[in-house]
């Protein structure tokens, strides 16, 4: 008796973190503050980082492009501006992911930049302390998007590298899908507070992270997730950055540059 119950205990844990891991779970991969620092070869693959979500962004080694995950296919938008369909093998060293839920919807109003989307959405996202997914199917009259290349060591610290190696995308009439998180400030130094979307056409041929947009119209889905699990990359490499200084500055460089 005492054996079958201790059994059916971890039967039982098992299928409790597989229903948090796909209702309302956030999860991430290493911190925004690591990969400000310069690290950007992490040891989670494709393969185990669909385990966490079929939804999400981040990047993959060597920062080589902006990684986008809709519906279960994890794509990389390279400094080309082009999408390709990553293979289960390919490691990441910062992502989150989330699986998508039915949430809430909206229709998307016309004619808002990227500001004014962000102020639009704020009423929307009624929990401002926990973490919120979005994912927007649309058309759109424009849409401002940037990549990187690909890195090679010695690494530089994120904010150098996009001063020099950015490459910028204007597209124009064009639909296709915005991932996107909000997240609150408590998740300062692991994360990007407030809103980061990365965007891929609907023909899954280019996209980028998100810096400006003139909507057209579009079909907003919201999920409120209010689970957080983050797993950190193993290794000396790691171990050795010094994550203590506050970074606030070189991340609003790095994620909110041309958008002045």
């Amino acid at each position: 008796m005492g054996r079958s119950l201790f059994l059916l205990s971890i039967i039982y844990a098992f299928a409790i973190d597989a229903a948090f891991a796909q209702n309302g779970a956030l999860y991430q991969y290493s911190t925004v503050n690591a990969l400000l620092a310069g690290y950007y070869d992490g040891d989670l693959s494709i393969s185990q980082l669909r385990q966490h979500g079929d939804t999400g962004l981040g990047t993959i080694n060597g920062i080589d492009g902006e990684l986008i995950a809709v519906d279960g296919i994890f794509y990389s938008i390279k400094s080309d501006g082009k999408a390709y369909v990553l293979d289960d093998s390919t490691q990441t060293p910062f992502a989150v992911m989330a699986f998508l839920q039915e949430g809430t919807t909206q229709l998307l109003p016309a004619d808002l930049d990227y500001k004014a989307m962000c102020r639009w959405l704020d009423p929307l996202l009624a929990a401002p302390n926990h973490y919120h997914m979005v994912r927007i199917e649309g058309r759109f009259s424009s849409i401002k998007v940037r990549s990187e290349l690909r890195q090679t060591r010695p690494y530089r610290p994120l904010a150098e590298v996009m001063k020099t190696d950015q490459r910028f995308y204007e597209l124009s009439e064009i639909t296709g899908t915005m991932i996107g998180f909000k997240l609150p400030e408590l998740m300062a130094g692991l994360n990007v507070p407030g809103y980061h979307f990365h965007f891929i056409s609907e023909n899954r041929l280019q996209g980028g992270h998100v810096l400006d947009v003139k909507t057209q119209s579009g079909e907003v889905r919201i999920n409120q997730l209010g689970r957080f699990t983050m797993d950190l990359p193993e290794g000396t490499e790691f171990e050795k950055l010094d994550l203590s200084n506050k970074r606030e500055a070189e991340l609003r460089a790095v994620e909110q540059q041309d958008k002045q």
